[in-house]
């Protein structure tokens, strides 16, 4: 009797582990979903985005942003859930506003930008708040997946700013090539090389507060280009006078030639910038700096291949 009994308590006491068991991997996933709010039993994929989202982690649910209630009825959705404040999905127009909420020097910020203008105008497809952070998996501007990662950001931008169709339409005209030449520049290659304290689009335009290099508030504008430059972190106690300020932000080299040009009547100033005399300065000063370059170089490798040469002659020798 012992024996069936220790035999029977055994068996007992391994299915109610089993019961256990299975009971704690099927209440955690319904304990995941209730933190997700019931939007989780059919926005799987979304609810699944925003458990990466930096507002998730910190204690906010859906319904911070679309309204509505979080109340759930077992495995069913509470009608409440859409009912009350529910806005839904928000407008291009209203995202900004639900941004507000929290983000208040942002929105006011961005609501002095050429974006915001634009939107107003009835322009709907100018960027807003999502286009630059993402809309459910908005992560911390210091993560590498972030969007608006100082890496990243340049690709952001030219998400918008390298759409022809977008750009070429009546009411924006701005050039597509801004991104191409911003690949030609210092800032870009050492960005690409993984050198972080370098200027990319958001230092010299400003996050949120971008205005049109027209503008005389725009910290591209022409007379401001010495104090954007002269930023912190970017090149302090540096002068720029007006004619380096007047110069072409976004270069391109086969803007540039050796051609000598004694007459410039008409020409663009921000172009004649560039001259002295005759000569385009940006096309003799780059052939300079390759010359120079290529002869720093030269010696540096002749010379290590001379005491290479010198060391095997002296061992051969002795």
């Amino acid at each position: 009797m012992a024996f069936i009994s220790r035999s029977l308590y055994s068996s007992l006491k391994k299915k109610y582990a089993l019961i256990v068991i299975t009971a704690i991997f099927l209440l955690i996933p319904a304990a995941s979903a209730q933190q997700d709010v019931s939007c989780y039993h059919c926005h799987t994929p979304v609810v699944t985005e925003f458990r990466n989202n930096v507002h998730y982690k910190i204690g906010f649910t859906c319904a911070d942003c679309h309204g509505g209630s979080i109340e759930t009825n077992a495995s069913v959705i509470s009608y409440n859930v859409m009912s009350g404040n529910f806005i839904g999905r928000p407008t291009r127009l209203n995202v900004t506003m639900v941004c507000e909420k929290c983000h208040i020097e942002e929105t006011k910020n961005y609501k002095q930008s050429i974006h915001w203008e634009q939107i107003e105008k009835g322009h709907l497809e100018a960027a807003t708040c999502t286009d630059c952070h993402g809309i459910h998996e908005i992560r911390a501007i210091k993560d590498p997946k972030s969007p608006s990662n100082h890496q990243n950001s340049p690709a952001t931008c030219a998400k918008c700013h390298s759409n022809t169709e977008l750009m070429s339409a009546w009411y924006y005209g701005i050039k597509t090539d801004r991104f191409d030449t911003y690949k030609e520049s210092f800032h870009w290659k050492a960005l690409r090389n993984g050198y972080n304290v370098v200027a990319t689009c958001a230092d010299c335009h400003e996050n949120h507060l971008t205005k049109a290099h027209t503008d005389p508030a725009s910290s591209t504008y022409p007379a401001n280009l010495p104090m954007t430059c002269g930023q912190t972190d970017c090149h302090p106690g540096v002068k720029f006078d007006a004619k380096i300020a007047a110069g072409l932000v976004h270069d391109k080299e086969s803007l540039h030639s050796g051609d000598l040009l004694f007459n410039k009547t008409g020409m663009n100033p921000q172009i004649a910038a560039y001259y002295l005399g005759p000569f385009d300065l940006a096309y003799w000063i780059a052939i300079f700096f390759k010359i120079l370059t290529t002869s720093v170089i030269g010696i540096f490798a002749g010379m290590v291949i001379l005491d290479f040469v010198s060391r095997f002659k002296m061992q051969k020798r002795w």
